[in-house]
C-alpha cells in the first residue's frame, strides 16, 4: 500500500463502512494532505531557524517588521487560514483530482482487508513523528 492510498483510503474506507458516500472521503484525504505538508513546512522552517542563529534572528525581524510585536495568535491566523488554502488548491489540483482519487480508491479497494485495516497507521505513524519533531523543535527554540 503506497502512502498516497492510505491517506485517501482509509478516509474512503471509513466513510463508507458508515453507509455514506465514500467520495467525500476525496475532500477528508486532501485536508488531512494538506495539514501533513503544511506541518512538513513548518518542522523544516523551524529547524533551520532552531540550528541557525542567523535565519533565527532574520526570522524573527521579519516578523516583527510584518506584524508588530503582537502575542503571535493573530499572526498565526493570519498565516494559516491563506496557507492552508494556498495548500489544499495545490493538492487539490494535483494529487487530490477525482480522476486520481478514484485510480487510488480502485487500488486500495483491491487490497486485503487487513491492509486497508492498518492504512490508518501507515499514515499516523509519519504524522505523528513529524509533529513531534515540530514540538521539540518549538520547544527548544529559545531566542
Amino acid at each position: 500500500m503506497t502512502f498516497m492510498q492510505a491517506i485517501y483510503g482509509s478516509q474512503y474506507y471509513e466513510i463508507s463502512q458508515k453507509g455514506k458516500d465514500g467520495a467525500k472521503g476525496r475532500f477528508n484525504g486532501n485536508i488531512l494532505l494538506s495539514a501533513f505538508v503544511i506541518l512538513i513546512i513548518l518542522t523544516i522552517t523551524g529547524l533551520c531557524i532552531t540550528f541557525s542563529a542567523a535565519m533565527g534572528d532574520r526570522f524573527n525581524a521579519l516578523i516583527e517588521r510584518t506584524f508588530g510585536a503582537e502575542d503571535g495568535k493573530g499572526t498565526g491566523r493570519l498565516l494559516a487560514i491563506p496557507l492552508m488554502a494556498v495548500c489544499y488548491l495545490v493538492v487539490c489540483n494535483t494529487v487530490g483530482t477525482e480522476k486520481n482519487y478514484n485510480r487510488i480508491i480502485e487500488a486500495f479497494n483491491l487490497l486485503p482487508v487487513d491492509e486497508k485495516n492498518r492504512a490508518n497507521k501507515k499514515i499516523l505513524v509519519p504524522f505523528f513523528v513529524v509533529l513531534a519533531v515540530f514540538f521539540i523543535t518549538a520547544i527548544s527554540y529559545s531566542h
